[in-house]
């Protein structure tokens, strides 16, 4: 199992359902620390 593979990111559902990503799809994520948690701001299907 590869490192990004276990990094849990909290991402509002809106954010996640605009792209609805799958298992294996590739994707190119904007996140920042907040507190103790990392949070998703941007997500982008790459081809």
């Amino acid at each position: 199992m590869g490192a990004m593979e276990l990094m849990a990111i909290a991402a509002e559902p809106a954010l996640l359902d605009a792209v609805s990503p799958k298992p294996g799809d590739r994707v190119k994520l904007a996140v920042r620390q907040q507190d103790d948690q990392v949070v998703l701001l941007r997500i982008e299907r790459l081809p």
